[in-house]
């Protein structure tokens, strides 16, 4: 018989991942331990075991840092807010500009923004990101509160559909009993005081396609008043990925793609050390029949005269030195490729408020490029619902509007500035147009020329350029603006020959 219950599906799923939850707390003691810990692991009685190398923790500290700027520049929207079509039809019948439009959905984007500092959430992020690279899954809470919440694999387990949609997602939390909210441990009568219990969280994907969750304390189902139905695009726990493949529950990270030059770093930076301390050590060996005593040698102290011969004592070292160099010289090769693959020899984005468009941009660029798109595809499910979740918190729920999130991400740009860099290069290249010889410039439309030019950079250069009756009304007024100063220009020179002439006499 099947168990339905939250901690039937638990053991189940659980058992089924045994030798990744393996794999994975490897991936952490070579990089960040605390990212996954082994079970039972006190932490108060026990230290965290490091390798023998620190290579791994810089690489991952390092490549987050880059992500996070990147998708989380300070004080810089990563998306913007645009009018669907039905919206766009309106404000066209009714003569409204969109630049109007822009303008106040753009005030609604940085006050979205604010919110992230103001709340405090960007280190959950930073430690969200983290999960990411080490162990390729991470869990996600707190869309639907004030508050963040950042859960690694050792908490949760989840199934997916064919096409990589979440099918079933179980959190197991151990808690003590008085932890518990005091609503659902009022329904519990198992325990009490600070008894350890497992309170579940049982989330599956209708048959209508919206998702349902259950409460469970031990093997207890709480009742409906602590269920929860949400259609996909509101789910407030989001399990996000490093490289999701096909037909699979789980991920890959970043440190599993380079497992083996880590572990090669480790054995060989293991070697090293004890090769060195090793080749510190030595004795010395006394002659068992000569004249020098090994007693008086032990007992002496510096300056000490001793009866004996020098030939009776010989110092011996341990050690490889030839063997020891050449384990140096390897972990120079496995730690170039870790820096290759972590980007440590890149440029370090600066850690400031003033972070320039440009810096983002090139870390976007070098970040897709590395990773092959690895980086879009986490743009898009970790930006989306967080854009949502802040628009959310300023009173700004368009889910329910004719408003569209757009992400701007990879290659171009992080924020508005892609825009701007556009229609920068647009206008060069018009500019470019003067360059022409008179008679090249006669015989060309200038017109279709620069929409020509504006659909390839990406920038609709028609609501900028005027209409041809107000190119037409602008040429007179300047037309008529020169014959004004013509007239008045002759007008004070004839009154200045006029004044120069001596007076009749």
């Amino acid at each position: 018989m099947i168990d339905t219950t939250a901690a039937g599906v638990w053991a189940k799923l659980d058992g089924a991942r045994t030798s990744l939850m393996k794999r994975v707390e490897r991936y952490a003691a070579l990089t960040l331990p605390k990212i996954c810990l082994p079970p039972g692991f006190d932490q108060m009685a026990t230290d965290q075991a490091h390798d023998y190398q620190s290579i791994g923790a810089q690489a991952v500290n390092h490549v987050t840092n880059k992500i996070m700027l990147a998708l989380f520049a300070p004080s810089r929207p990563f998306f913007k807010l645009q009018p669907g079509k039905k919206t766009k039809k309106e404000l066209d019948g009714a003569g409204i500009d969109e630049k109007q439009i822009a303008a106040i959905l753009s005030k609604a984007e940085r006050e979205a923004i604010s919110t992230l500092d103001a709340r405090g959430q960007r280190p959950r992020l930073y430690q969200m990101i983290r999960h990411l690279v080490v162990a390729g899954n991470v869990l996600l809470c707190g869309l639907d509160t004030e508050k963040l919440r950042v859960m690694g694999m050792r908490y949760f387990c989840v199934k997916r559909c064919a096409d990589g949609r979440l099918h079933t997602l179980v959190i197991k939390e151990r808690v003590k009993f008085d932890e518990l909210d005091p609503a659902a441990a009022a329904e519990y009568k198992g325990a009490v005081g600070d008894a350890e219990v497992d309170h579940y969280r049982l989330i599956q994907l209708s048959t209508t396609g919206d998702y349902t969750m259950t409460q469970w304390i031990n093997t207890q189902q709480l009742s409906e008043k602590f269920n929860g139905k949400w259609p996909e695009a509101k789910l407030p726990y989001r399990v996000l990925t490093w490289d999701l493949g096909d037909e699979a529950d789980y991920a890959t990270s970043l440190v599993e793609e380079y497992i083996g030059d880590f572990e090669s770093m480790s054995v060989l930076s293991e070697n090293v050390v004890n090769g060195a301390v090793l080749g510190t050590e030595f004795r010395w060996m006394v002659n068992p029949t000569g004249m020098t005593s090994a007693t008086d040698l032990n007992n002496s102290q510096n300056g000490d005269a001793l009866p004996g011969k020098k030939e009776d004592v010989d110092q011996v070292g341990g050690g490889n030195p030839q063997s020891v160099e050449m384990a140096r010289e390897l972990l120079k090769d496995f730690e170039q490729r870790i820096s290759r693959g972590f980007l440590l020899n890149s440029a370090v984005t600066r850690d400031a408020e003033r972070v320039t468009a440009e810096e983002i941009r090139m870390t976007a660029m070098e970040l897709e490029t590395a990773y092959g798109g690895v980086y879009s595809a986490l743009a898009v499910t970790i930006q989306t619902p967080l854009a949502y979740w802040l628009l959310m918190a300023v009173d700004k729920d368009i889910q329910s509007k004719d408003l569209q999130v757009v992400i701007i991400t990879g290659l171009d740009a992080l924020s508005r500035s892609g825009d701007l860099e556009n229609l920068r290069l647009a206008l060069q290249d018009l500019a470019m147009m003067s360059q022409l010889p008179p008679d090249l410039q006669a015989r060309l439309d200038m017109k279709l020329i620069a929409e020509f030019i504006g659909n390839g950079r990406g920038v609709d250069l028609a609501g900028f350029m005027l209409s041809e009756d107000k190119v037409k009304e602008n040429m007179a007024q300047a037309a008529h603006g020169r014959v004004a100063e013509a007239s008045a220009t002759a007008a004070g020179e004839a009154q200045a020959q006029a004044n120069a002439q001596p007076p009749a006499q």
